[in-house]
């Protein structure tokens, strides 16, 4: 063997740093505790760094918008353990609107890519608790939205991402809603005492699973482009492929306390699900119970669930205004339909209910191909429900 020189193994260690050397650079870790801010330490991390937030509580020092604005890939971390009543709360300050938001720094930038906020509770704040715009590859989870104002956690114009473990109550619009987003997973979250539990509207590729929505006005509401609060974005506004399968969507008979005139004002008490003119959407597996009104209805946007129409005439459908295409099966349902709310809705009070045609002065058009099959009545109910009221049969093909 021939003899290995000193400066060959220099020139070989300091080629292989060269080579290594950024990529086993490690990401460093910030320890915010109470006292510091949240916001400062954010600012500090260089992207792909972790903020990791001691318990206590927190109120931020700015003077307008977030509490704490993330506009880089971070791991935005709480050391929390909630089952033990020990948190990481995030409050509300003067001036405040929101509590975490992520979004590019500034507009026109590319979406922030690689982002985790997880174990906080997020509280009091006028308009959202945990708020995404423009953001790809995130992770929300476990954490608490607590009655800020508008929306609990609110994904917008983001992609490839899940929300997971989080408990949200006490909004007046949504506990959670995703909006003008792509392949966003919903999994055993607890979302409560809201118009609304859970939102969808204009998004592509929606998966909710095992969550536990119960205690609203509305358990989830799948909504047509006209009531989503933006434009669609490119592609966005057919949206499709909405999958709820194996949830608990239960007692939702909270009366409606949004604001009045709002379009979430309008929601009557006592809905599982609500397919209002939207197409596309498959409601399997679920347990549907204990819903004063109706357990799941397919309605034509431009009829308001009390009987009335939306203004379909000033304010025109961006699409076509009746749901198509949906399938609604295999769920267990009972105890649906006990107590609606008066008026010509009461025909369709129960488990299942279909109308895809609006109310005067507008043309029938009717919906195609919604199908309800192989529903199961929970015991000690002994049948399932369907109504359907108007021009559109129950079509299984």
């Amino acid at each position: 063997m021939k003899p290995v020189h000193l400066v060959t193994l220099l020139g070989l260690a300091a080629g292989l740093s060269a080579l290594w050397g950024p990529a086993a650079a490690q990401a460093a870790t910030i320890t915010v505790n109470p006292g510091d801010s949240i916001q400062a330490a954010v600012d500090a991390a260089a992207p792909g760094d972790t903020v990791k937030v001691m318990p206590g509580d927190y109120t931020e020092p700015a003077v307008s918008g977030p509490a704490v604005r993330i506009t880089k890939s971070l791991k935005l971390l709480a050391k929390s353990k909630l089952k033990d009543d020990i948190r990481v709360r995030i409050l509300a300050g003067p001036g405040q609107t929101d509590g975490i938001v992520v979004e590019p720094a500034n507009p026109g930038d590319p979406d922030v890519v690689g982002v985790k906020i997880q174990g906080f509770t997020v509280e009091g704040f006028p308009n959202n608790g945990i708020w995404l715009k423009h953001v790809q590859k995130f992770t929300i989870q476990g954490n608490e939205s607590v009655n800020n104002l508008e929306n609990g956690i609110w994904p917008t114009l983001s992609a490839k991402g899940s929300v997971k473990k989080n408990v949200s109550y006490g909004s007046q619009d949504s506990a959670l809603w995703v909006e003008a987003s792509e392949d966003v997973r919903v999994m055993q979250n607890e979302l409560y005492d809201s118009p609304t539990g859970f939102e969808v509207t204009i998004s592509k590729g929606v998966k909710a699973t095992k969550n536990y929505i119960h205690d609203n006005t509305v358990g989830v509401g799948l909504y047509h482009p006209n009531g989503a609060g933006m434009a669609a974005p490119p592609g966005l506004l057919n949206g499709g492929d909405w999958v709820f399968k194996s949830n608990r969507i239960v007692n939702n008979n909270k009366p409606n306390t949004a604001p009045p005139g709002s379009m979430p004002a309008a929601l009557p008490p006592g809905v599982g699900v609500l397919v209002l003119g939207v197409d596309g959407v498959t409601i399997e597996k679920n347990e549907i119970t204990g819903n004063d009104f109706v357990g799941v209805v397919a309605l034509d946007w431009c009829i308001a669930v009390d009987g009335t129409a939306f203004d379909c005439v000033t304010n025109p459908p961006l699409i076509q205004s009746a749901p198509d295409n949906n399938l609604v099966r295999k769920n267990k349902l009972g105890s649906n339909g006990a107590s609606p709310p008066g008026g010509i809705f009461d025909l369709l009070a129960g488990d299942l209910a279909l109308t895809a045609f609006p109310f005067p002065p507008y043309a029938p058009i009717g919906g195609h191909n919604n199908c309800f099959t192989d529903n199961e009545p929970v015991p000690p109910q002994t049948s399932v429900t369907y109504n359907s009221l108007g021009s559109s049969p129950n079509e299984c093909n």
